[in-house]
């Protein structure tokens, strides 16, 4: 029989899974056939270690909102960096800070999130800029 692997201080928590449930249907909610092809989310290891994670927000309710950058350095292995490049939000922190780094994107949106009334206007915005993006000029 095998042991079972030791996983250190591991410890599930409703509060991971919500995260990762709010970054589905987050993403979720962008794809339409045509955002997913181009943008999205990409989540990657470092190697000093650590997690980069970019979150591109091209044609969502985010893309014009300003992101102020967040850099906390608290140890060697534990810290965490954020900014808004362009309509690209790129952060990276520690071995243990990838729930931290989608708390916080989380926060920001939560925290800019556009009334109806702009959301029927940039949603109106998007499709008008996508049918101009895609005509045969």
């Amino acid at each position: 029989m095998c042991e079972k692997p030791k996983v250190g201080k591991f410890q599930k928590d409703g509060d991971s899974v919500n995260i990762l449930k709010w970054l589905e249907e987050w993403y979720e909610s962008n794809c339409d056939g045509d955002w997913e092809h181009q943008f999205g989310i990409s989540i990657e290891t470092l190697d000093n270690p650590g997690w980069l994670v970019k979150l591109n927000v091209n044609y969502t309710l985010y893309e014009n909102i300003p992101f102020d950058d967040i850099e906390i350095n608290r140890s060697e292995h534990d810290w965490v960096m954020l900014s808004k490049r362009g309509n690209r939000i790129e952060c990276a922190g520690g071995p243990r800070n990838l729930e931290e780094l989608l708390k916080i994107i989380k926060k920001w949106m939560e925290d800019n999130k556009p009334d109806s009334t702009a959301i029927n206007t940039h949603t109106q915005d998007i499709m008008n800029g996508r049918k101009f993006r895609d005509m045969d000029i």
